[in-house]
């Protein structure tokens, strides 16, 4: 008799080595995601790392990989920003400004895609991942170029961490938008993506008694990102200048300005530190956060009930952020020195402006994580892959019963057991 076998198909989250009873189809290895962030400052880089977390919460195995790299861009983007931003924070704005015509995005990922996607689908290929996401805008417009050209079928994220809706961060070319404060058309509202950012037993006292600070000293942490970009030192002298006050300063990897700061005898109530790992500990040591770019620091002092107040923000995307948060209720935006003066003395700020941020930036983390709009992705990813397999079988059977009719009498039908034997007496 001829045994005739027929191999179906195996997607690739089918592991063939594991035994079931049921056969090696049921079992099935977790989803995978790819998770596509970059090094410009820490806050990309930290929504996706929570993202990751969220994800591992919900049974899914996802990476994190730099996508500038993917795209050979890390040293001109990072670099050049970060010049613009410390030394030319008016070209930054122009270009922010520009940068918001649809065309232009368009045209920009074409040419990501053209001439710098190749590394980034190698790279997605290797992951054998179900769906990807970006947290990066460059990122996410080289995915949509190569969407549109057809060279990508994986489905396909981007995450907003930012309150500016700035057409550059979305992409309706691609499968999902998910953003914290993008409430336009086309994007799905998400909880701010923060995990893990919890302070120590303790922390309050502790870190106060490290620094010096009395009990009874209003604590007000200033934060320029992991670069110190902005006016850290113009928000501390004024802080440094209240009665009842204490400032602690972060300059991060800006070791220039934590010389320059801790040598000015003038801040003596001021701490200054710089890159540091311990930021719950401080938030929690804290009463108030002054930042300048609305960014993941932001939403880090969202998720542990700390008041946010913006300060002389910083071109195109912090003043943007700025106007949008304090539209929407979750921080206070402060008129110069003199404004940034007058609020943090007015009773009223503390006892009522305060608390109000405090619950309108906690009605953020009511909304479903990333993770729950992402499952969606990977159903469909899944579903398409079943439609896949059985198409493939149905295929398969159809060929091999037209080799079996093309190349065998009736009464080979009977000698390789397709039908009874009686069938043909």
């Amino acid at each position: 008799m001829l045994n005739l076998t027929l191999a179906l198909p195996i997607h690739r989250n089918v592991d063939p080595d594991r035994h079931d009873s049921r056969g090696p189809l049921y079992m099935i290895t977790p989803m995978r995601a790819l998770i596509f962030s970059a090094p410009v400052g820490a806050g990309h880089d930290a929504a996706a790392r929570a993202v990751q977390d969220e994800l591992a919460e919900h049974g899914v195995e996802a990476e994190v990989d730099d996508g500038l790299a993917m795209l050979g861009l890390s040293r001109i983007v990072v670099d050049g920003y970060r010049f613009q931003i410390l030394h030319a924070a008016w070209s930054w704005r122009l270009m922010y400004r520009m940068s918001r015509h649809p065309r232009l995005i368009r045209l920009l990922g074409w040419w990501l895609s053209w001439h710098r996607g190749k590394r980034l689908l190698e790279r997605i290929e290797e992951s054998q991942c179900d769906y990807v996401v970006s947290a990066y805008p460059l990122v996410s417009a080289a995915l949509a170029g190569l969407r549109r050209r057809g060279r990508l079928n994986v489905p396909c994220a981007t995450l907003i961490t930012d309150f500016d809706p700035h057409p550059g961060w979305l992409h309706p070319d691609l499968d999902a938008n998910l953003a914290v404060g993008h409430d336009v058309p086309g994007v799905a509202l998400i909880r701010p993506p923060v995990c893990g950012f919890n302070a120590g037993p303790g922390a309050r006292e502790r870190v106060r008694a490290e620094l010096g600070i009395p009990a009874a000293s209003k604590v007000v942490l200033i934060v320029g990102g992991a670069w110190g970009v902005g006016n850290l030192e113009g928000a501390a002298r004024v802080v440094d200048g209240l009665p009842g006050f204490h400032a602690i300063v972060v300059t991060g990897k800006n070791e220039g300005l934590r010389k320059h700061m801790a040598a000015d005898h003038r801040l003596s109530h001021t701490s200054v530190l710089g890159y540091t790992d311990r930021m719950p500990d401080l938030m929690d040591a804290s009463d108030v956060l002054i930042q300048n770019a609305g960014g993941v620091t932001c939403l880090e002092a969202f998720s542990t009930g700390l008041p946010v107040v913006m300060f002389d923000p910083l071109p195109g995307h912090g003043e943007d952020n700025s106007r949008h948060m304090a539209n929407e209720g979750t921080i206070v935006l402060a008129d110069g020195d003199q404004g940034l003066r007058r609020l943090l003395l007015d009773e009223d700020y503390w006892s009522v402006t305060a608390l109000s941020t405090i619950e309108m930036a906690s009605a953020l983390f009511e909304r479903p994580g990333a993770a729950s709009h992402l499952e969606g992705l990977s159903i469909r990813s899944r579903s398409w892959i079943a439609r896949r397999r059985v198409i493939s079988v149905a295929f398969a059977s159809c060929l091999l019963m037209g080799w079996v009719v093309t190349e065998h009498s009736p009464l080979d039908f009977g000698t390789v057991g397709l039908l009874p034997s009686h069938v043909f007496r």
